[in-house]
C-alpha cells in the first residue's frame, strides 16, 4: 500500500486535501491514481481531510471521508509545503 497527499477541486468550488491510499498490487498493474478512479467504484476514501471553501478558508477537518466521484472537477498529488520566502532568499534567487 502506498498513500499520497492529494488535493480535490470539486464541482461546487470546493477544496479537499486528504490522504489517498493505493492498493499496490505485488505486479504494480493498476497502482496509480487514475486506475483507482477509474474503476468500478462510486467513492474514493481520504483520510485526515481538510475542507477549505473558494477562498481558501479552512471550513472543517475530520479524520475521514467518502468521496463521490461525480463530484471531482480536478484531481492531483500535493505538494509538499514549502517555507515562505525571506527578503535575504529572494534577493538570492535575483542574482545573476
Amino acid at each position: 500500500m502506498r498513500q499520497t497527499r492529494i488535493k480535490i477541486l470539486t464541482v461546487n468550488n470546493l477544496s479537499i486535501c486528504g490522504n489517498l491510499t493505493i492498493n499496490l498490487p505485488s505486479n504494480g498493474y493498476r497502482s496509480k491514481i487514475s486506475d483507482l478512479l477509474n474503476n468500478s467504484r462510486n467513492f474514493i476514501e481520504l483520510t485526515d481531510v481538510e475542507i477549505c471553501s473558494s477562498d481558501q478558508k479552512s471550513l472543517v477537518t475530520m479524520p475521514f471521508l467518502c468521496l463521490n466521484k461525480p463530484v471531482i472537477a480536478f484531481l492531483f498529488e500535493a505538494e509538499s509545503p514549502e517555507p515562505p520566502l525571506t527578503y535575504e532568499t529572494q534577493l538570492e534567487y535575483c542574482k545573476v
